[in-house]
């Protein structure tokens, strides 16, 4: 059965990325809802989101080509209910900082890039988890 999907890659920037996550798309002849792209300045990266209605199978295999074809860091799939109750985090800590390791472990946060003076991580989670991120920034 066809629904609502969403999906959210992370990537950083390469030479005809839209282009190859368009054919991607158009070469299984799928139309596409909405297609937008935001540079994020603080950790380098590109976030497409992308939405389309299709079956769930048809959207894991898209997610599939394109994690294997594009050079991303992270892809997500979210049904349209998933997406309102859950946010994806993308957070950039310094090495050093011993707050990274409390949070990240809250969040259950993956580790996507690791350089020697920091790290990125992103998560998938909810809005009270992000109320208790909130706490311990607080202190």
């Amino acid at each position: 059965m066809k629904q609502e999907f969403t999906i959210t890659l992370f990537s950083e920037k390469q030479e005809g990325l839209i282009n190859k996550t368009a054919f991607i798309l158009t070469r299984r002849k799928i139309n596409i809802n909405s297609f937008s792209v935001f540079f994020c300045k603080t950790v380098n990266l590109y976030r497409f989101t992308i939405t389309l209605i299709e079956t769930e199978k048809a959207v894991q295999n898209i997610v599939y080509q394109m994690e294997k074809i594009i050079e991303v860091f992270k892809c997500y799939l979210q049904t349209e209910t998933e997406l309102s109750t859950h946010q994806i985090l993308l957070l950039k800590f310094l090495d050093s900082d011993e707050k990274a390791k409390q949070i990240t472990s809250i969040i259950n946060a993956v580790p996507i890039i690791r350089e020697n003076d920091y790290c990125v991580y992103t998560s998938k989670t909810d809005n009270e988890t992000i109320q208790q991120l909130n706490l311990i920034n607080s202190f």
